[in-house]
């Protein structure tokens, strides 16, 4: 478990890396008057809030590391609709080399996710729809979720579908996790 900063700490980290409250705000988005708030200790801010004063402050001190999800998340997704054909879904997987894509609503909601797993689990005929054979309740995170606890949750799951606001942005595949760890330093 993370110790809770200090306001005084916060201006200390700051200023040591040489940031005004002003970019400090433009960074983290938390408003600069919260951030003097919280610096001298007028507020007690949220833990939401901190978090992302803290993350920003750690991106900027360590820009090469990998913080959260998006930091290693495929934006490239493709998706499918509920009443797609199976065959739909097979010749994407086959021709992309993919192994899971999402299902969404005409709105953009997520519905469930299609993996070769549920094709060959559910083995309903190529001309039924993704519906039928769609897990209805995929691993959904938030884009701020950090890479340490993707990868806990990767152990559990194939893929965690990434939202920002309820739409999706992104998803995080064991392949993914495993290409960060090869190539960079994660947090």
């Amino acid at each position: 478990m993370m110790e809770v900063p200090t306001g005084s700490h916060i201006r200390r980290w700051r200023k040591s890396l040489r940031i005004t409250q002003t970019k400090l705000s433009d960074m983290s988005g938390v408003a600069q008057s919260v951030i003097a708030k919280i610096e001298n200790e007028i507020v007690d801010p949220r833990a939401s809030t901190l978090r992302k004063i803290v993350e920003a402050l750690a991106r900027f001190e360590n820009p090469d590391l990998l913080h959260t999800v998006q930091d290693i998340m495929t934006t490239d997704v493709a998706a499918l609709r509920y009443e797609d054909t199976i065959q739909t879904a097979i010749d994407r997987m086959v021709k992309d080399g993919i192994s899971q894509l999402p299902v969404l609503s005409e709105t953009g909601a997520i519905l469930g996710i299609v993996s070769e797993d549920s094709i060959l689990q559910k083995g309903a005929h190529r001309n039924g729809v993704v519906g039928q054979v769609m897990h209805a309740n995929p691993a959904v995170v938030d884009i701020r979720l950090s890479v340490a606890e993707a990868r806990r949750r990767l152990t559990e799951v194939e893929t965690l579908l990434v939202v920002e606001a309820d739409l999706l942005v992104g998803l995080v595949s064991r392949m993914d996790l495993v290409r960060a760890l090869r190539l960079n330093s994660i947090a």
